[in-house]
């Protein structure tokens, strides 16, 4: 568990963090400039807060109180920055043997789970972007820290690239949930949401919001910095099979047996786990089944909360057959003629090209 509650001031930028997660995994998102650096410096003892606390498992590494300050190296922290500062003179096996400090144990481990055996007697600069970003992250786990801190991991790769590494984020995880927490930063919201749906929200050098991803769609005081910034609906499912004629794939959602959606076709075998992407501003809603459309994918469902913030309404709707919500942005005018109201019947309308599909290594 990581526990923070900290004071820092510079000339133009000042912050007050406060908050606590015990999640085995926990994003920190918001726009540039929020904090989120800032704040993983602090933890890893980089920088050194005016005033507060810092405690990872009961163990206490800043205290301004009672004058407690332990030492960067001493902090038992990995941290994985944007820029790697992989050492270029040293091998990959000379870069992973100064993660692993006088640790003897560990190697095999962390070198399969992150498939960099074969890369291990190149120097870096024979590496491409990938590689490189696995060898951080692969230097960073044989520290065996209590927390892994990932700084914008993904900044420089393009998409290829940032999924594959994903998938390697993915492993880690399920590999180490039980004895390392992962802090992610990212100012790219599906990245995170990829990772975890427990989150913590800066804005200004303050936390303006903590929790469940689905929760805090309806925090009025999150929404100022969701909005606009990838909010999106993510849903877990099944390849059911795709049809290359029709263009298209059968997902079967997760906790459902009746319930599919038709998208983009997704090159993956049948019975992959996948995840759905979809933007609230995409989902329609109806009081009915709507005929004459070229929209297939009509599900419905029972609105369960609605959010107006003022530029606009949160629907959350629990699809019928499972327990997975769905999450629609409409107008103020549209709830007051469909008379949207938690409790209410609806269909949901979603078009099959406004979905995106990635791979979802957990279980559905």
């Amino acid at each position: 568990m990581i526990e923070v509650d900290v004071e820092f001031h510079r000339p133009g930028f000042e912050s007050a963090i406060t908050f606590r997660s015990d999640a085995p995994s926990f994003g920190v998102f918001g726009p540039s400039g929020a904090g989120k650096s800032t704040l993983l410096s602090l933890i890893a003892g980089l920088v050194r807060p005016d005033r507060g606390l810092i405690r990872i498992n009961d163990r206490t590494l800043f205290d301004s109180t009672a004058r407690i300050d332990v030492p960067a190296h001493r902090r038992n922290v990995g941290t994985v920055f944007q820029d790697l500062r992989l050492f270029p003179h040293l091998t990959v096996r000379g870069n992973l043997r100064y993660g692993m400090g006088k640790m003897q144990s560990g190697w095999s481990d962390v070198v399969d789970l992150l498939e960099i055996g074969g890369l291990v007697d190149r120097r870096i600069n024979e590496l491409s972007g990938g590689e490189r970003q696995r060898v951080a992250i692969g230097r960073a786990l044989l520290r065996r820290p209590a927390i892994l801190l990932l700084d914008e991991p993904l900044a420089s790769l393009d998409h290829r690239l940032r999924s594959d590494i994903l998938g390697h984020l993915e492993r880690v995880q399920s590999a180490t949930a039980k004895t390392m927490q992962m802090l992610h930063v990212s100012h790219q919201l599906e990245e995170l949401l990829r990772l975890t749906d427990d989150l913590v929200l800066l804005d200004h050098g303050r936390v303006v919001g903590q929790g469940r991803y689905g929760d805090l769609l309806h925090q009025v005081g999150s929404l100022g910095v969701l909005r606009g910034r990838g909010m999106t609906n993510l849903m877990h499912g099944r390849l059911l099979r795709t049809d290359p004629a029709a263009g298209g794939s059968v997902i079967e959602l997760a906790e459902t047996s009746r319930v599919e959606l038709i998208t983009p076709a997704v090159d993956l075998d049948p019975g992959s786990a996948v995840t759905i992407m979809l933007r609230p501003a995409d989902v329609a809603l109806a009081l009915g089944r709507v005929e004459g459309t070229s929209i297939g994918n009509q599900v419905s469902g029972i609105v369960t909360r609605c959010t107006d913030d003022g530029n606009g309404v949160l629907v959350e709707v629990r699809l019928d057959s499972g327990d997975q919500h769905v999450v629609a942005e409409i107008g103020r005018s549209s709830r007051r003629s469909l008379e949207i109201e938690p409790g209410r019947s609806v269909m949901c309308l979603i078009k099959r090209q406004a979905m995106r599909c990635t791979p979802f290594r957990g279980s559905v």
